[in-house]
């Protein structure tokens, strides 16, 4: 049977319908399932059920292939243009890059290594750094900045997932909270009172609660008089 009549993961489709997204999809589907090594063409090849020259046609490589992963995690980020001042703009884009990053764990050390090499993907970069220009950055600070927001959330993102995931992580979260709350209170007074219950969203929005106060403060301090 031609394969131009297969039926596969995506529906009935011709050559011509299989598109960078399909590909990507499924090299996202198997990044969340085995890790980056079962990222390969012959394994999306059969993941969308088609030939592997099929897929060569859009990612040569298994760099290409993640690069196209990554994509999808970016796409998940929500840009939708909000009613409200910058720094409620950020909190909220902020916010939905990191729930898309614990979304797909296994891909989340790979996003925090791999730097953005896609036009699709900078579009993100490009609403953060509009965002910040427009609020009276100059360009190279305003990248400075979406670097230290990036590193933060990505950084929040991997000690969640390594809590949650103890795959990934190495420990349970029950072994993490047995030794936490065992902690000696003579010999650790302040640790054992300051570490037994963690709250991973307040953490993120203290962390960013930092970040934009500081924005806050540079913009004030450096408008003009």
């Amino acid at each position: 049977m031609p394969w131009a009549g297969q039926q596969n993961v995506c529906g009935e489709m011709s050559q011509e319908g299989i598109t960078s997204k399909v590909v990507a999809e499924a090299s996202l589907r198997l990044l969340d399932s085995a890790g980056v090594d079962a990222v390969s063409l012959a394994a999306v090849a059969s993941e969308v059920g088609c030939p592997v020259h099929i897929v060569k046609g859009f990612a040569d490589s298994q760099d290409a292939l993640l690069d196209l992963a990554c994509d999808r995690i970016y796409a998940e980020v929500d840009l939708r243009p909000l009613d409200a001042p910058w720094p409620e703009r950020l909190r909220t884009y902020a916010r939905s890059f990191r729930q898309a990053l614990l979304r797909h764990p296994r891909a989340a050390t790979l996003m925090a290594t791999r730097p953005i090499v896609s036009i699709s993907s900078m579009a993100v970069a490009e609403r953060a750094l509009a965002e910040f220009t427009g609020a009276g950055l100059t360009p190279p600070e305003a990248n400075r900045t979406l670097l230290v927001i990036v590193s933060f959330v990505t950084g929040h993102a991997l000690t969640e997932i390594g809590s949650r995931h103890h795959e990934l992580g190495g420990h349970t979260e029950r072994e993490v909270d047995s030794f936490r709350r065992g902690l000696p209170k003579a010999e650790l007074p302040v640790a054992a009172r300051a570490v037994s219950h963690v709250d991973r969203d307040a953490e993120f929005e203290l962390g960013m609660k930092f970040i934009i106060d500081g924005l806050e403060r540079k913009l004030l301090h450096s408008a003009p008089e």
